[in-house]
């Protein structure tokens, strides 16, 4: 098997859980959503009222979070686990069928301790279930080794992005960092993102490879560890791979010969293949490769100055940066290999940047069909580290009204194909279009690889402290889109392509919605208008999740 199975958790860490059995599916709700669009007061049932024993119980206002003076976006979720049948407002399209899911760190405490930072909580995954314009939505918790000891233990046990399990003594301290090294004090929280492999497999991730762990996407139950049967070994991948129905592509840094191993993965293997090695041109280490773009044939490697740094993952407390170190006078280069080769076609030197997440890239054609150039799109964050550092949950949660959200800006890299040693690295629109914030962005995958005009991601209404907006960008118009609502923190917009479609903006960008007074919602947007087609309350509010993926219905 592909898989190790793990115990079932049955009890909540804050509060008591009721169980659903595992077998719900929407039930179908036909000659509905004939009207018009936007009827934000009209509110239609999607489904008969669903018998008790159908349901998980929502959440008492006793069990909502214990700290209410914070936004629910950053408080953690009040139960394991949740199923329910949601009331639609507007209109849900019929061709919409299939599962969004998202994952995030929606549990920041265990027992009487609070984590530091946004990164740090365990795993949530939420589920959208669209079918026949009706919608069933959940959560659930990813039941990790690392939650699994936490929650048996009452503390932490295994290293987070910033908490270290803390040692009873000198000794146990010297053991910890012995199991350091080789990997077994590390989390396998996979609490980053969720990604469907080409065979159907549905996987969560996050930066540790063991950190990766199979669910069931439609009871979100937790199957078992994702186990890489091949010997090339590391601590560490890319975040967030390549995934199509084709390929698996990620990026493994190599912490003593700096430089990253591009590797690719077949549907249904668990077996990755080293396409080819880039080293790296500067620093001490190799820099932090949260994601990587690619075009049609090309993979392109960032080596951002936000390097890796092996002193501050043996520290017992965090740095400013956390596991990486700022490395300026290193310099910042691009490198572009040729994925059938492996080798390298291009290593240019480009302008210091900060990124976690990129959005595209295609390669720029003369009139005799020669690759020129690759584009490469980016949230850049103007080459300002302290990014990290304002997503402490302490920061999130004390918003005053001052504006000190980093600014930000939809990076574009022109990586030249010539043998020129620079690169280019420009806005590609102006950053007040968008609030000068830019994060968490996806596109039509349709798109991936090649030349795209449109892309959707998360940006600012100032003053604030956190992106705040959705956003719709044309990149060929130079223009921006912003869906704002007072106190809403909204998640990454995922855009979901309507089928047989021509357009590339033709489908529904869905998010979910944290409010300031606690409650929460699920919000479609139409890709091209950017309006509001329909909203769907959840019975409390969610915490803020990251990324997500699309499983349709088959």
């Amino acid at each position: 098997m592909a898989f190790t199975s793990l115990p079932s958790v049955r009890s909540s860490i804050s509060c008591p859980t009721m169980l659903v059995p595992d077998n719900i599916s929407p039930r179908n709700n036909k000659g509905l959503y004939k009207g018009q669009r936007n009827l934000r007061d009209l509110t239609v049932p999607n489904v008969a009222t669903p018998s008790p024993e159908t349901l998980i119980a929502p959440p008492t206002p006793q069990e909502r979070p214990r700290t209410t003076t914070h936004h629910v976006a950053w408080t953690s979720v009040p139960q394991e686990r949740w199923e329910g049948e949601l009331h639609v407002q507007g209109q849900i399209p019929l061709w919409l069928k299939g599962t969004y899911l998202r994952n995030g760190p929606g549990m920041w405490h265990i027992g009487d301790y609070n984590f530091r930072h946004l990164f740090d909580g365990y795993a949530t995954v939420v589920k959208l279930h669209f079918e026949n314009g009706g919608l069933v939505g959940g959560h659930r918790q990813i039941e990790s080794e690392a939650y699994r000891a936490a929650k048996k233990n009452q503390k932490i046990c295994y290293r987070e992005f910033s908490e270290v399990p803390k040692a009873a003594n000198f000794l146990a301290y010297v053991g910890e960092l012995a199991s350091l090294f080789s990997g077994t004090s590390l989390t396998d929280n996979a609490n980053t993102g969720v990604v469907r492999l080409g065979d159907g497999r549905v996987v969560c991730l996050t930066e540790t490879q063991k950190g990766s762990i199979v669910i069931e996407p439609e009871t979100l139950e937790t199957v078992g560890k994702f186990e890489y049967s091949d010997s090339l070994g590391g601590l560490i991948h890319s975040a967030h791979p390549i995934v199509t129905d084709q390929e698996f592509l990620t990026l493994l840094p190599d912490l003593v010969r700096p430089g990253y191993l591009v590797v690719r993965m077949e549907p249904g293997s668990n077996q990755r293949r080293v396409i080819g090695r880039v080293d790296c041109r500067g620093g001490p280490s190799p820099g932090w490769v949260h994601s990587f773009p690619v075009t049609q044939h090309y993979v392109v490697v960032p080596e951002m100055p936000l390097r890796y740094c092996a002193q501050n993952l043996l520290r017992a407390q965090p740095t400013p940066l956390y596991k990486f170190q700022w490395h300026p006078h290193s310099k910042a280069f691009m490198h572009v290999m040729c994925k059938t080769s492996g080798n390298v076609v291009a290593s240019v030197q480009v302008p210091l940047f900060v990124t976690f997440h990129f959005i595209n890239a295609y390669e720029e054609r003369d009139v005799d069909g020669r690759v020129t150039a690759i584009i490469a799109d980016c949230c850049e964050h103007n080459s300002d580290a302290s990014i990290l550092d304002s997503l402490r949950l302490q920061n999130l949660r004390s918003f005053n009204g001052q504006d000190v959200l980093p600014d930000a800006r939809v990076g574009r890299f022109r990586i030249p194909m010539d043998g020129s040693p620079y690169g280019t690295l420009e806005a590609a629109l102006d950053p007040n279009e968008h609030g000068r914030g830019m994060d968490m962005c996806s596109i039509n995958p349709n798109y991936l690889g090649k030349k795209y005009r449109y892309a959707y991601a998360c940006g600012a209404h100032r003053p604030c402290n956190f992106p705040n907006t959705l956003t719709k960008l044309d990149l060929e118009l130079k223009k921006a889109k912003n869906w704002h609502e007072e106190g809403a923190v909204p998640s990454e917009p995922f855009f979901v392509a309507r089928p047989g479609a021509t357009e590339e903006d033709d489908g529904v960008v869905i998010s979910i919605i944290s409010e300031k007074n606690g409650d929460g919602y699920a919000l479609l947007l139409d890709g091209s208008t950017f309006e509001e087609i329909a909203r769907a309350k959840f019975p409390y509010g969610l915490p803020y999740g990251l990324h997500g993926c699309w499983v349709p219905k088959e």
